[in-house]
């Protein structure tokens, strides 16, 4: 199996994380809705399982997207520069500035996930569990950063060849 098809695999399980996250916030939040609505029953772990939930899908989502290049970006700047050099060097500059960030928050997170030694109330599920995601997908997004990094620089030395 070569590179490119298990890195696909890998986007199709960042994502099939974040949609089963999403699937199965959607089913708890309608049973919720559900049994408030008609008095059945009332749920105390709902809230605990609804935080864990949502944390992984956000930031499986995030990497996910961060994977693909999919996520939010105002790239007037750099489609108005074109194919220039600077274009390029500016892709690599915003790279790092990314990459700076996702370090901090790789360390911060792995630091909460670390320090992290509560229980849930009602399902005694540790809560470093839910913490867990944050250094996972930002270690994720810090590797692909790097390949963009690569890119870049791969991009600017082609062009100065030309």
């Amino acid at each position: 199996m070569n590179l490119k098809r298990i890195d696909a695999l890998f986007g199709q399980f960042l994502r099939g994380i974040s949609m089963a996250c999403f699937v199965a916030l959607f089913f708890l939040l309608f049973i919720n809705v559900i049994a408030r609505t008609f008095q059945l029953a009332g749920f105390a772990w709902f809230d605990e399982i609804v935080q864990g939930l949502f944390a992984w899908m956000v930031f499986s989502g995030a990497a996910a997207l961060w994977r693909e290049r999919e996520h939010f970006a105002v790239d007037w700047f750099e489609v108005t520069l074109g194919e220039s050099p600077y274009a390029i060097i500016l892709r690599g500059l915003i790279s790092l500035l990314c990459l700076c960030f996702l370090i901090a928050m790789t360390i911060y997170g792995y630091d909460l996930f670390a320090r992290s030694r509560a229980l849930t109330p009602i399902l005694q599920l540790p809560s470093s569990l839910f913490y867990s995601v944050i250094p996972l997908s930002g270690l994720v997004m810090v590797l692909y950063t790097l390949r963009d990094i690569n890119v870049a620089f791969s991009d600017l030395l082609s062009h100065k060849r030309k």
